[in-house]
């Protein structure tokens, strides 16, 4: 029989096993870039509020756990449902999300719920939907920065001179406030909002800003990243930063809307993208792989990045649950 339970102190002991076969396979399994956190700093995150834990016991033994934070004001991230072996993880995992939905019921008065579904958990779409959850479905692509034939496929794209009264400059930080805005401007209607909804606010956008250049999200890298200037305003951006011990990720990629249209962002892109392949060469930075994600459905986007040399590596479902979804009570599906 299975039971649900938050996590505690008295499983500390016993759970480290399940958490720590979890790390073992988190890049194979859910292509997690980031390593992560070793078994003691998440109890002490864990012990900070920070993180949350839901564990499902078979026989007072942990077989599978929920791990999510509530530290986002207006959302609650969903990072990972993990079962250890293969055996009833469906049902595991309904289990777990019932859980979670009850001890989220309050949260989620105000506040969505955001899931990427990456790797095997990509499987549990249809039973998830089932909840109320939506779904954008997000496509990574990889430009093979190693590949010196592509990199020199890249050197030969050449685009027509800029319109007069724009230039593109690399990032310092007396942008950092205009930038804000703009990332604001060009994300407040996009599907981003969805399942993080700080794009919707100008506060939220500070938070996101903030964390790309004050490298919580990785390593920041000024030299690669750009900013579209118009009469010195700063009205576009292609941001850069190193993700993993190799992975170089182009997290943001935009142009407010009044300034679309003239093919400026391949532009930006472009420039990055060969700022990065230059310090890679130079070994200030060591990195085999330089990626980016965006909603698969955006045909414009997708054909952007296709155009430059990146090629889709895979998708998944980013799943959220809006707020006016999130429904307090629901009866159980699981049966046992």
């Amino acid at each position: 029989m299975y039971i649900t339970e938050p996590l505690s102190e008295k499983y500390f002991k016993i759970f480290m096993g399940a958490y720590n076969d979890f790390r073992i396979n988190c890049k194979k399994d859910y292509r997690f870039e980031l390593e992560p956190l070793i078994y003691d700093d998440f109890i002490e995150y864990f012990k900070k509020g920070i993180i949350k834990c839901i564990l499902l016991l078979e026989d007072s033994i942990p077989t599978a756990f929920l791990a999510y934070s509530e530290a986002q004001d207006n959302a609650i991230e969903l990072y990972v449902i993990h079962c250890l072996g293969v055996e009833n993880n469906t049902e595991k995992r309904k289990l777990l999300v019932e859980a979670f939905l009850k001890e989220t019921e309050e949260k989620r008065k105000t506040s969505l719920v955001s899931y990427p579904m990456l790797g095997i958990q990509e499987s549990f779409k249809d039973v998830i939907r089932n909840y109320g959850f939506n779904f954008v479905n997000l496509a990574v692509l990889n430009f093979p920065i190693t590949d010196k034939k592509e990199t020199r496929a890249l050197e030969k794209i050449r685009f027509t001179d800029l319109p007069i009264g724009y230039k593109i400059v690399q990032y310092r930080d007396l942008y950092k406030e205009e930038l804000r805005d703009c990332i604001f401007k060009a994300f407040s209607n996009t599907s981003d909002v969805n399942f993080d909804p700080r794009f919707k606010t100008i506060n939220g956008v500070n938070d996101i800003t903030n964390k790309l250049v004050g490298e919580i999200y990785g390593k920041f890298l000024n030299s690669a990243s750009r900013v579209l200037l118009y009469e010195n305003d700063v009205v576009g951006f292609s941001l850069a930063n190193i993700t993993g011990s190799h992975i170089a990720n182009i997290p943001l990629v935009g142009i407010i809307p009044e300034h679309r249209g003239l093919g400026l962002s391949e532009v930006m892109l472009k420039m990055t993208v060969e700022e990065i392949i230059k310090l890679n060469k130079q070994g200030v930075i060591n990195v085999d792989e330089l990626n980016v994600s965006t909603d698969y459905d955006n045909l414009p986007a997708v054909k952007m990045y296709e155009q430059l040399g990146f090629k889709v590596t895979y998708t998944y479902p980013q799943a959220f649950l809006p707020i006016s979804s999130s429904f307090s009570s629901f009866s159980s599906s699981s049966s046992l």
